[in-house]
């Protein structure tokens, strides 16, 4: 290599949010070489932290929820790294104001309004760290933006920004660990990039990037003490806040639930990107009115942090902030791989289950480290059947048991959907992330088994379709309509469901629609799993000529 000649890196990730993080460490893991690159000066995109000077307490102006019933990966990911959690404080009633010159209306949200949510103790940023700790020194570069990639050939030349000057890296593959849509904005390509994948990068929703979230920490929760959940409704056109939840480190299994140590009370903004910019010397003041006005005096005084995420270049693109928000739904190309297997995206929204949740990022960051670190299928776990025939019966087990939790899962769903007050399409949603969580299921079932199924008696591969591959979708036959069979019988008895007519009872359109969608997800499962098999075969009979 010339003097002058900038190194060549296997792979380069682009993103130090969850997904890019967490895909360093698998690729670091597996000993393959790579470098992250982050634009902001922080690691950790949306997951961001502060600590209140006044209390103590670490408050999450970002993501702060998991549910662990439903999203199996970062609840593995927080035990590996022995991080605790805590359940989100629910219990109590929720306060409903519909009206700005009446009383909030007290309710009993049975179950609690957070569906069994738990959030990372001490703060996200708690995972954050732990997983940049696990990263070699040198490996990650803070505060260089991607604006150009340029395709030559055997690599790719990445021109970065970093205090104003312009420097030059390169690397074998990339991955753009980023919101699609912050990917098309912000990133130029040499040549560019065919016009069907560009309208992809433009499509879908960056998840809650248009927000601002507001929290106030004070000495106790108090508003405990009087019965309240901390939950809170504002829906009238003079809301501040939203939605109010408690946002307290201190949590309701301990001595007292908690009402010797400090508190917090979280909040969604209700103004628009637009409308929060026209109020915005007045916010905290409104705000802090609307919590007093909730809750009483004791709800003036406290310590408030709020973040407008619409404010951050590198997390809302314009057409988050000019569009209404919508549920992430990326298109399936996006997924496979770009220039020959050179060129991934990833993030949170490009995820089958769990777009834009941190489950989402960590679903896209395995599939990526899936694709770049092909297992060697001849060294499968202890656990590992036998045989082809063992492995195909383990196989049906787990579809069985997933068939079986669907529904439930499905209820889960919904409740988690109302919560967050996405009430748009509920019905498609919720049924989507169901079969997303099954198939993500059955597809990492599927790769554990891999040895076992990769054999020479697992069958051929003919016009491109793996021996194996009917007799492991048979388990799934006639699912998609037991399901939506069972979600629309749930949906005519749900009390909650009852005041969104569409969903409570959908009409005959609504519900070929419905079908309609879960057969787009069908689809794209059938094909991952066989090209999964065709993959393994293909490695496993390179090896055996090598042989």
């Amino acid at each position: 290599m010339a003097a002058n000649e900038v190194p060549l890196v296997e792979v380069a990730v682009v993103g130090a949010g969850l997904c890019g993080l967490a895909l360093a460490r698998a690729l670091h893991g597996r000993g393959l070489p790579f470098v992250l690159v982050e634009a902001r000066d922080r690691l950790g995109g949306r997951a961001l932290t502060v600590r209140c000077g006044a209390t103590g307490q670490a408050l999450d102006l970002g993501p702060t929820w998991f549910w662990p019933d439903t999203q199996p990966r970062i609840s593995a990911l927080l035990t590996e790294l022995g991080l605790a959690s805590v359940p989100q404080h629910d219990s109590g009633d929720a306060l409903w104001l519909t009206d700005p010159n009446r009383e909030s209306e007290r309710r009993n949200e049975p179950g609690g309004v957070h569906a069994g949510a738990r959030r990372i103790a001490g703060g996200a940023a708690r995972l954050v760290d732990a997983l940049a700790a696990t990263l070699p020194a040198g490996s990650v570069l803070t505060g260089h933006a991607l604006r150009m990639i340029r395709d030559r050939g055997a690599w790719f030349e990445l021109q970065v920004g970093h205090d104003g000057r312009t420097s030059t890296l390169r690397a074998r593959r990339v991955v753009l660990a980023l919101p699609p849509r912050l990917v098309r904005e912000h990133v130029a390509f040499d040549p560019p990039l065919p016009e069907p994948l560009a309208d992809m990068l433009a499509a879908p929703s960056t998840w809650m990037a248009a927000t601002a979230k507001s929290l106030t920490a004070y000495a106790r929760p108090f508003w405990r003490a009087a019965g309240h959940s901390g939950n809170a409704f504002v829906r009238h056109p003079q809301a501040m806040l939203g939605e109010v939840f408690d946002a307290s480190d201190a949590s309701d299994d301990e001595a007292g639930g908690g009402l010797s140590r400090p508190g917090a009370l979280g909040g969604f903004l209700a103004l628009d990107a637009s409308q929060r910019k026209s109020f915005a010397r007045g916010l905290p003041l409104l705000i802090e009115s609307q919590l007093a006005q909730l809750y009483g005096p004791e709800a003036e005084g406290g310590r408030q942090y709020l973040l407008d995420w619409a404010d951050e270049v590198w997390t809302c693109s314009r057409a988050d902030r000019e569009h209404p928000p919508a549920w992430p739904q990326a298109d399936t190309a996006l997924r496979g791989s770009w220039f020959g297997g050179r060129l991934y995206f990833g993030g949170s929204e490009t995820a089958l289950h769990g777009a834009g949740h941190m489950e989402g990022a960590l679903e896209s960051a395995a599939r990526i480290a899936r694709a770049l670190c092909p297992a060697d299928v001849r060294n499968g776990a202890a656990n590992v059947p036998a045989t082809t025939d063992d492995a195909v019966a383990c196989f049906a087990r787990a579809v069985a048991a997933s068939r079986e939790a669907a529904p439930a899962c499905y209820q889960q769903h919904v409740t988690r959907l109302l919560s967050s007050q996405c009430t748009e399409q509920l019905t498609q949603h919720a049924l989507l992330a169901t079969v997303g969580q099954v198939y993500s299921e059955a597809l990492a079932v599927l790769d554990a088994l891999m040895p076992a199924l990769s054999t020479d008696d697992a069958g051929p591969v003919h016009l491109g379709r793996h021996g194996l591959t009917p007799t492991l979708l048979t388990p799934f036959q006639g699912w998609n309509h037991a399901l939506l069979d069972k979600a629309l019988a749930f949906n005519s008895t749900s009390c909650a469901l009852s005041n969104f007519p569409y969903d409570h009872r959908p009409d005959a359109e609504l519900q070929r629609a419905i079908a309609l969608d879960l057969a787009a997800a069908w689809r794209e499962f059938a094909l991952e799993l066989n090209g999964r098999l065709v993959e393994a075969a293909t490695r496993a009979g390179a090896m055996t000529a090598r042989a």
